[in-house]
Parts: structure tokens; sequence; C-alpha cells
């Protein structure tokens, strides 16, 4: 008897309603949700992998799945076929075959995520769910510039990891940090070998402590080298966060993103 083939699915979704990525008891998760619609396609259970969690109400463009399936569908026709069963949040964009040795998430080299933020009143009413909201008027983003600079390369993230994380270790090395400037707003971008549990949210909050004055930009560095969470800002709202791409040394997707 042959082994399962493995497809890789490249997933998008608006995370507002559901319990981030992984599957969790009695909650909706988009994991449940790829599982369920296979199995309505197919009668086949298989789990579907993904490139990483995220948090509750968090969404995605890029999130990568894979799973081991004794289907021969072609994987274009997979991929339409789950669509037809999920929720009008969550889509397949595309679906591949992949090598044997694939793992969504073990083969990863890293992800891009993407925070938006809107700035002053009134409150974005057109894009709720899909931005945070801050309602100062403006931030000083050459200070955030300078404090997320203290950021770069290989650290020990502890201080901006929240509590539960079940990594064997904090170290983690951030290869890229913009700040720019959106109409209405802000948008951060970073790019990374990985990110904690909450990481990202709690930069952007620490951050947005430097932008709005009450913080110096080498503070940032002292909270880093603290290693001590309470020292560092709030967790920036979930829905301003987008994971936008995970990274592989030969993406399966590469010519679609």
């Amino acid at each position: 008897m042959s082994e399962p083939r493995k497809c890789a699915l490249l997933v998008a979704y608006h995370g507002g309603k559901f319990f981030g990525f992984q599957r969790q008891p009695g909650k909706p998760t988009i994991q449940e949700e790829l599982e369920a619609a296979w199995f309505a396609v197919s009668s086949e259970k298989v789990v579907m992998y993904g490139s990483g969690r995220t948090d509750s109400g968090v969404h995605a463009w890029g999130q990568v799945v894979h799973c081991a399936t004794e289907s021969k569908m072609p994987v274009d026709k997979m991929a339409r076929a789950i669509n037809a069963h999920l929720p009008e949040e969550v889509v397949v964009r595309a679906g591949v075959d992949v090598p044997s040795d694939f793992h969504a998430q073990a083969s990863s080299i890293g992800k891009r995520y993407f925070y938006r933020l809107a700035l002053g009143n009134p409150r974005p009413v057109l894009h709720t769910g899909l931005v945070a909201w801050d309602s100062s008027p403006t931030l000083d983003l050459l200070a955030m510039r300078q404090g997320a600079a203290f950021l770069l390369g290989e650290h020990d993230f502890s201080a901006f990891a929240a509590a539960g994380r079940s990594t064997k270790t904090s170290v983690r090395r951030l290869r890229a940090f913009h700040i720019r400037p959106s109409r209405g707003g802000v948008v951060f971008y970073m790019d990374g070998s990985g990110f904690l549990y909450k990481m990202v949210r709690n930069l952007v909050g620490s951050l947005l402590e430097v932008g709005k004055g009450r913080r110096a930009p080498d503070w940032v560095e002292t909270v880093l080298e603290s290693g001590d969470r309470k020292r560092a800002g709030a967790t920036a709202p979930a829905e301003g966060l987008v994971l936008w791409r995970s990274l592989y040394p030969k993406d399966p997707f590469s010519p679609l993103l």
C-alpha cells in the first residue's frame, strides 16, 4: 500500500469570530473548519497542520496548512471543493502537492506580519474588526522607528511574550521592522524567524508608548534586556493583526505571494 500523498493549502481568513487557528474544545477554530470541510468532501478524517497558531481574533492572508490524504483528487479541485464547505470568513486561496518531508510548521523559516492601526476620531466604523483603533490624532513615527531598531537581530524576547507560551526557547531573530504612515493611521510590518505568543501585539503596544511620548526610544532596549513582561506596554488589540506570509526555503506558493 502506498504512503498517503501530502498536500499544502494556502489559507486566508477573517479571524473575528474564531479562537485562533489551533483546535480548542467547544470553540470555533480555523483548523476545525478546514478538517470538517474536507471530511464533508471526502469522508476522510485528516489533521490540518498549520504553519503556526494565531491568537483569537487575528486574521491571515498567507497561513499555510498541510495534510496527508489518501484522496487522488487533483489538488486544485480539492481546494475548490473545500471552499464549498467553509464559512464565508475562511477561504483556501490555492493548493499544491508537496514532498513527503514538507511540514507547514517545521519546514518554515519565518513569518511576516503586519498590524494596522487607525488614529484619531471618529472610530473607523467601515473597517470594524479589520483594523485596531487609537483615538490619539498622531504618533511620533521617528521615535517609534528608533525604538524598533533596538529589536532587530537575535534576542530573548521574553519581555514581549504573553504567559502561557509552550516553546522551548524565547530567542527569536527579528529581520525587519518597518513603521509606515497610511491613510488615517499607521501600519507596522515585521519579518522574523518566528514569533512568541502575542509577541507582535506586545511589540506594537510597547512602541505606542514611545509614539505617544510616554517613553523614550531607548526604553525599548531596557525592556528587552530585562526579560520582564510587566515592564513592557499593553497588548495591542487582536483585530489589527494579519499573518501575511509563512516563509519557506522553497516556498510552494511563491508565484502567488
